[in-house]
């Protein structure tokens, strides 16, 4: 799905990129002209009645008394408090009309009208805002908001021919202007007084906020349409960019008659734009969701697994902790600050995505782009936490305290980064720097492997899982020097580097690394770890070519065997047995002719009987070699023959064509005799009412099935001559053989058998 396709044209990629832009600067002027303007120390939350609001203190706890930013006190009373219901500010009522009150210079002391336990007053000293306890309260939003905006401009400049990155950068830079306005805060006074702070705040908070939800619905149009974008999921980008606006302007104009004066008309409006998220992300995610399941290609499906996944956490925690409950009982168990963490889950999902399934391409972007991420919050969380510590329990003055934080925070820089560097590189490219632990993981990994068969593919995935890569693939060297594929893990993604493996000066085959991708190559670094798991690989590679030769050689034999078994068995059947009646015939016949008392009577008699003996161990001799069933009925119809001559309280149903493709003679009696073999054992310890014995031909081979409803294998009996027989059989021609017991009862009992003589790996190509 993630082809380069022709970039698209300069005005769609420049669109996007405006109103980004646009949308970002309406956000830091908005946070510069409300850092700039007067405050009386409170946040006014969204949501607001018609009678007053209530009020946040950033940095006073609820009901304790806070002196407002920049005052030294405030006489006759003890300023604003959390929880604070302000109704009015220096006489005007703010149910009677905003924007009143004349614009105070800092220093100057306000009366403000508050509901606590009863109406009171309140003087509160009008300062400049304080903007440590509000980044302290919108910690958690800018968080989620600068990585979702670092990660949207890096897609955007790396991949822009990628329709899917240019609505990302629409969401993340509406969302990053908007949240930069509310982290600033709106204060009373700001309703109070009017002007451009409250217009701007507005502007950010209602219409920048609303385009970018609609950035989400045209990314998610954009993430599962088909690629090259087909012209009708372009139409429904356009559409979904508009709607989330659209629909903020209708219910505007539907609020202005609803509420009776301006403060509760923006009430409305914001409850309206709480509504009109919460729909966006439920449809986002659903059309995510449907996307993924309709979608047939497995690697798509794997990367928007994550991204879905991610998606649906981040909705379900913003609806639980605050769209839902805002709308239903203007709750909101989550803080304010603490919304934003609820949409890590989405950013983490892309990050999945570009590491596991190289989402976009752009793996060593995404390197640095978590080790900086990586730093900068550690500092953030760090300095914030340090500095609490230091003014609350050792009582230090909060220019003090950051001024230490800071010291400590340049000085841990350095480690800090080296440790996240090195973390990043552990997560994403693997052990490439600790050669000695890629070499004990596959050690590890080899001393688990039971069967041979596993060995390489275990080689491959550790080594690939190692390095982080996503393909690795071992080729083998025959006779003659070509090379064929063994095994194989992944899909190439970039260029393949090939490792020679060698055996005592040997060539024996040959280790395949893919890339992490086509901007991201293998390093030296990468090169000199696959040099040294390619000396510890070629010791495993050979031990497992000299077992598939044992393999060969022994099927070979086995083949070599039967075919002259059969062969004997043709011609003892076809040449000496009608010989050998053809002389008791005639000796009979001659005896006839000779008089009873004649010497030569007695002879001939002799030689019919001697001839009728010999004749009955060649038959004895022809059934021993190979089962005659087997030429005169076929696989399929020997076995019919033998189970109708085990069947009676069990009922036995054999399954197949009657005419086989052309089968190896050693393949006909291996088949024959497992598929007999385990017929005679459900007739005798199953306590079974039916039993199937299937024989299909597959890829390679033919397989044998042999099902009963019994009551299953006994654990704690050990494997008799018939299970031994059945397993050395397959094993004989080089096939697998196994056996189990289903959940809903029985057992079942799979052999197959290849008509190969290629060992383990032609048997794997067969079963796949």
């Amino acid at each position: 799905m993630w082809r380069l396709w022709p970039a698209p044209s300069g005005r769609s990629r420049r669109i996007p990129a405006g109103v980004a832009i646009v949308l970002v600067v309406l956000g830091v002027v908005a946070t510069a002209a409300g850092l700039d303007a007067p405050s009386d120390g409170s946040v006014v939350p969204l949501g607001w009645r018609a009678d007053g609001v209530v009020v946040n203190v950033p940095g006073a706890p609820v009901d304790a008394p806070r002196t407002p930013a920049g005052a030294a006190g405030a006489p006759g009373g003890a300023g604003l408090r959390t929880g604070d219901l302000v109704t009015g500010v220096s006489g005007h009522r703010l149910a009677d009309g905003l924007g009143v009150v004349p614009r105070p210079r800092p220093g100057t002391t306000l009366v403000y009208d508050v509901v606590r336990e009863q109406a009171t007053t309140v003087a509160v000293r009008v300062g400049r805002p304080d903007p440590y306890p509000l980044l302290m309260a919108g910690w958690g939003d800018l968080v989620f908001v600068l990585a979702l905006a670092g990660l949207a401009v890096a897609l955007y400049l790396r991949r822009p021919e990628e329709p899917a990155t240019a609505p990302l950068l629409v969401l993340a830079a509406g969302l990053l202007g908007s949240t930069l306005t509310v982290t600033a805060g709106l204060p009373v006074l700001a309703l109070a007084t009017g002007g451009a702070q409250l217009w701007l705040f507005h502007l950010n908070t209602i219409v920048a906020y609303s385009i970018s939800w609609g950035g989400l619905l045209a990314f998610t149009i954009a993430f599962i349409a088909p690629r090259p974008l087909p012209a009708r999921s372009r139409r429904a980008m356009a559409v979904a960019y508009a709607a989330p606006p659209a629909a903020m302007a209708l219910w505007s104009a539907l609020a202005a008659p609803l509420a009776p004066n301006a403060l509760g008309r923006l009430g409305l409006v914001h409850g309206g734009q709480t509504a009109v998220v919460a729909a966006v992300l439920v449809t986002s995610t659903v059309w995510g969701f449907v996307g993924y399941r309709r979608n047939p290609d497995p690697l798509t499906r794997a990367r928007m697994r994550w991204l879905v996944a991610g998606g649906a956490v981040a909705t379900l925690l913003g609806l639980a902790g605050w769209h839902l409950p805002e709308l239903l009982a203007a709750a909101r168990p989550l803080p304010p600050g603490a919304l934003g963490l609820s949409g890590l889950p989405f950013v983490a999902g892309i990050g999945v995505a570009l590491r596991r399934h190289r989402l976009f391409d752009i793996e060593r972007l995404a390197n640095r782009s978590l080790v900086y991420a990586s730093v900068v919050a550690i500092l953030v969380a760090g300095y914030a936490a340090v500095v609490a510590l230091l003014v609350s329990g050792l009582g230090l003055s909060q220019p003090v305290a950051s001024a230490l934080t800071a010291a400590g925070a340049a000085l841990a820089l350095a480690p800090l980064r080296a440790l996240a560097q090195s973390t990043v590189n552990r997560v994403m490219y693997g052990d490439r720097r600790d050669p000695s632990a890629a070499l004990t993981r596959l050690g590890t990994r080899l001393q688990a492997v039971l069967l041979p068969a596993d060995v390489l593919p275990a080689i491959v995935e550790t080594v690939a899982r190692s390095l982080r890569v996503p393909h690795a693939a071992i080729d083998l060297v025959d006779g003659s020097g070509a090379g064929h594929l063994a095994t194989q893990y992944g899909v190439p993604v970039g260029e393949v580097h090939v490792e020679p493996l060698r055996y005592h000066g040997t060539l024996i085959g040959h280790l395949r690394v893919s890339a992490r991708g086509s901007d991201d190559p293998l390093d030296p670094v990468d090169l000199g770890l696959i040099a040294s798991l390619a000396q510890q690989v070629g010791t495993a590679v050979q031990a497992v070519r000299l077992h598939d030769d044992l393999v060969r050689s022994r099927a070979e034999v086995v083949a070599s065997r039967e075919d002259e078994r059969r062969r004997l068995r043709r011609d003892l059947h076809d040449g000496l047995g009608p010989t050998l009646a053809a002389i008791r015939i005639k000796a009979g016949l001659a005896a006839r002719d000779v008089p009873p008392g004649s010497a030569a009577r007695p002879l001939l008699d002799e030689i019919s009987a001697e001839a009728a003996a010999s004749l009955t161990d060649v038959r004895r001799l022809v059934e021993a070699l190979r089962p005659p069933a087997l030429d005169e009925l076929g696989v399929v119809g020997a076995i019919r023959a033998r189970a109708a001559a085990l069947s009676g309280a069990m009922s036995i149903e054999v399954v197949g064509a009657e005419q086989l493709p052309a089968l190896p003679a050693a393949v006909e009696t291996a088949a024959y005799r497992i598929a007999v073999e385990a017929i005679t054992n459900a007739v005798r310890h199953s306590e079974a009412t039916h039993c199937t014995a299937t024989v299909t031909p597959s890829d390679g081979g033919v397989e044998v099935t042999v099902r009963d409803n019994g009551r299953g294998l006994d654990t704690d009996r050990t494997a008799g001559v018939g299970i031994r027989s059945m397993r050395e059989r397959a094993a004989e021609v080089g096939g697998v053989w196994s056996m189990r017991s289903p959940p809903g009862g029985g057992t079942h009992i799979r052999a197959f058998l290849p008509t190969s003589l290629g060992g383990d790996h032609d048997q794997a190509d067969a079963r796949r």
